[in-house]
Order: structure tokens, then C-alpha cells, then sequence
């Protein structure tokens, strides 16, 4: 449950030079086929495309935000709605704080990949929670949002390689 937090915690951030390292070494493509079981071959994108296209699918774009990367939101359909509320319950049990130097909201889905990935060996019961009724809901939602909308076909891939590594992690399907 661990990788599976930390993968997708590096996917969901905004791409930058961790990111880019990664891809470049393999070691984003080797933790996926962990994840999954099978080789897995991302799109090669440059970096500016690869940029472009994240802000076009979770930070604004001019005919409206296809996939807002907040957990809450897919869920509840609105920010700060029941699901964010739970969500910082859910922290607050597991004994995680969100940081100040953390410049997003706390259900955006980089934050909940890394609780995901803290949790996993202090309270694996929380991380497969967070997986099952926060992830997994936001891959359901917007994921055919992703495919539809991403013309390099490297976030679409994602989606497709995150839901697998989530019904092998925790049987829950999408299907």
C-alpha cells in the first residue's frame, strides 16, 4: 500500500523535476509494474507538454476543469463539502497534520497519496480506507474525464494503471 501511496502521490503533484527524474530513470515505470504485476511502458512526453497538459486536466482551463484533482470533489460534487470533513478525520485518527508549507487543499490527490503512503505501515487499516472510499471514488468519477482529455495519453495511461494497482492492492474494483 505503500508504493501504491507514493505512486500516486508523484502522479497527482504538479510535474517538475522529481517527476522528470523519475520517468527518466525507470524507477516510475518499475514501481508501476510492481503495482500491477506486469511491464509497463509509459508515453514519452516532453516536459512542457507534460506540463500543459497538467494544467489543463487538474488546474484551469478555459472551458472548465475536466478532472479537479480533489478527492472531496468527486465525491460530494463541491469543496469543503461531508467527504473533505471526513477526509481530515480520517488524518487527524491516523495522526497526520497537513503542513504549512503545503500550498494546496488537503483532499487534493497528491496529499492523499502521501497519507496513503504514511499510513500503510502505522495504520494500514486507514491507508486501505483512504484507498477505498477517497481514491478509487476519484478514478471512478474522472477517469474517463482523463482519457477523454489528455492529448499526450500519459495521464490517461495512469488512470488505467492506478485502478489495476488498486483492485490488486485491495480487490476493489472499477469494472
Amino acid at each position: 500500500m505503500e508504493l501504491l501511496g507514493w505512486v500516486t502521490a508523484s502522479l497527482f503533484a504538479p510535474p517538475g523535476e522529481a517527476l522528470f527524474r523519475e520517468l527518466a530513470a525507470g524507477t516510475l515505470e518499475e514501481a508501476l509494474e510492481e503495482l500491477t504485476g506486469h511491464p509497463v511502458a509509459l508515453p514519452r512526453v516532453p516536459q512542457g507538454e507534460l506540463q500543459a497538459t497538467y494544467t489543463a486536466l487538474f488546474v484551469t482551463h478555459p472551458e472548465g476543469l475536466p478532472a479537479p484533482p480533489y478527492a472531496g470533489y468527486a465525491l460530494d460534487g463541491e469543496l469543503f463539502g461531508p467527504s473533505y470533513h471526513r477526509l481530515l478525520e480520517f488524518y487527524r485518527e491516523g495522526g497526520l497534520e497537513v503542513q504549512e508549507s503545503w500550498r494546496d487543499l488537503p483532499d487534493h490527490l497528491a496529499a492523499v497519496g502521501e497519507a496513503i503512503a504514511f499510513l500503510s505501515t502505522k495504520r494500514p487499516d486507514l491507508a486501505k480506507r483512504l484507498v477505498q472510499e477517497f481514491l478509487s471514488p476519484w478514478l471512478k468519477r474522472f477517469g474517463q474525464a482523463v482519457k477523454t482529455h489528455d492529448p499526450t495519453g500519459f495521464y490517461a495511461a495512469l488512470v488505467d494503471l492506478l485502478e489495476e494497482a488498486i483492485h490488486a492492492k485491495t480487490g476493489v474494483s472499477e469494472a
